[in-house]
């Protein structure tokens, strides 16, 4: 029996994702295919634009067999944590084959190779580096340009294919993926396949949209309308997608939340929060009399070496009480993780027996069970995240009153 790993934040589901899993499950001959996925916020720093729970009931009426939650300090993480976390997760499983994923660069040998570099982090790239973050960039764009400059003179790559690979945000997380197999030792197989349709942050709309430009689509003025949803999102999912309780969130949504926050702990900083380092906490401080909606303050802070993405990750960090304390007592702990199922089929029943058996972690099928099997870390864990979807669910308006009393989804 093989089972397949797939990583992903859905948000939402569209025909590209049903691509990627039907492809996998097809080539390579697997039974099953178990996701783990983003719970109600997403990597580029924002919550998801609908509840998990219509998300993982999407991925599950088109291929998916079992879907566990992502924690929120590894849904909400840079690259770098949000592959470490989910990586740890599937391979604490004790069952999961191969771990698939999309790419620009479908080919595994190159993406290796970066991989190992940022892995072993060789004398001369480490130097690259310095030289590159000196110049006031952004760390990722740091990064990229040592690499690209370490792999030229390295000789795999010349500047053409070094920016190729390294210029395409799928192959960055792919990379990442990778990384984290090598660094925990893991038995998973990568298999990477070419990611088909629009690019990961392209606003069209079209057969294969991006999960960006369908989201773009969602809150565009309908005269705006030149398709419609049955052109991006397989008709299964796209009819629990119309089912959905509760609006579409945007950033927006939490602004008046993080102006409390901020406003609360402006005399002391915010330099505990994971990522916000001095300048950060101090561009904060100073613009914070001006602050008039989540978005405009990003916009304000934003910087030759501050993202927009990067700082607005930084202010959900801040809001939900997200540490970097916590972060790395998680991380030395090899990623803290456990199972919190989210929904499965009924023909999966058997692979979570498997699960259950052979996994190294906790797979929680009732919530009311996790002080009872969860550690101290764990648990700590799992009550951060349960606490940061009491308030998206809250702000959803989703009819979602307490995750204790629901179940997981079957189909």
């Amino acid at each position: 029996m093989k089972t397949i790993g797939i990583i992903a934040e859905f948000n939402p589901f569209h025909k590209g994702h049903e691509y990627l899993i039907n492809k996998c499950k097809k080539e390579l001959q697997a039974e099953y295919c178990v996701v783990v996925m983003s719970g109600d916020y997403v990597q580029r720093g924002a919550p998801a634009i609908i509840s998990k729970y219509t998300r993982a009931k999407m991925a599950l009426s088109c291929g998916a067999d079992l879907v566990l939650e992502l924690p929120v300090y590894y849904s909400l993480g840079s690259a770098e944590y949000f592959a470490g976390g989910a990586v740890s997760l599937l391979d604490k499983l004790g069952c999961i084959d191969y771990l698939c994923f999309g790419a620009e660069t479908p080919d595994c040998n190159a993406l290796s190779l970066v991989a190992d570099v940022l892995k072993n982090e060789p004398e001369s790239f480490k130097n690259e580096l310095e030289k590159e973050l000196k110049k006031g960039l952004p760390y990722p764009v740091a990064r990229e340009n040592a690499l690209s400059r370490y792999l030229e003179a390295s000789g795999p790559f010349d500047s053409e294919s070094s920016k190729k690979v390294l210029g395409s945000p799928n192959n960055i997380l792919a990379i990442e993926y990778l990384k984290a197999i090598r660094t925990i030792n893991s038995s998973m197989i990568p298999y990477p396949i070419k990611r088909e349709g629009a690019d990961y942050h392209s606003e069209e709309v079209n057969d294969i949209a991006s999960a960006q430009g369908i989201r773009n689509y969602l809150f565009s003025p309908k005269s705006q309308h030149a398709s419609s949803l049955e052109n991006m999102i397989p008709a299964n999912a796209l009819e629990i997608f119309n089912g959905n309780t509760g609006k579409y969130l945007d950033c927006d949504d939490y602004s008046d939340y993080l102006y409390y926050k901020l406003l609360t702990e402006k005399n002391n900083g915010y330099q505990k929060y994971l990522d916000v380092t001095e300048d950060l906490s101090n561009r904060i401080q100073a613009n914070l009399d001006y602050f008039s909606s989540f978005n405009l303050f990003c916009d304000a802070i934003k910087s030759k070496n501050l993202t927009y993405t990067r700082v607005s990750r930084c202010l959900f960090h801040i809001l939900l009480n997200i540490t970097k304390e916590n972060m790395n007592n998680y991380k030395e702990d090899g990623y803290t993780a456990y199972g919190k199922i989210l929904g499965l089929k009924k023909s999966s029943f058997p692979l979570l027996s498997d699960i259950q058996s052979v996994a190294t972690i906790p797979v929680l099928n009732r919530l009311k069970d996790a002080k009872q099997v969860l550690s101290p870390l764990q648990m700590n864990l799992f009550e951060e995240s349960l606490l940061s979807s009491c308030l998206y669910n809250k702000t959803a308006n989703n009819d979602i009153i307490s995750e204790y009393r629901l179940k997981p989804i079957i189909l």
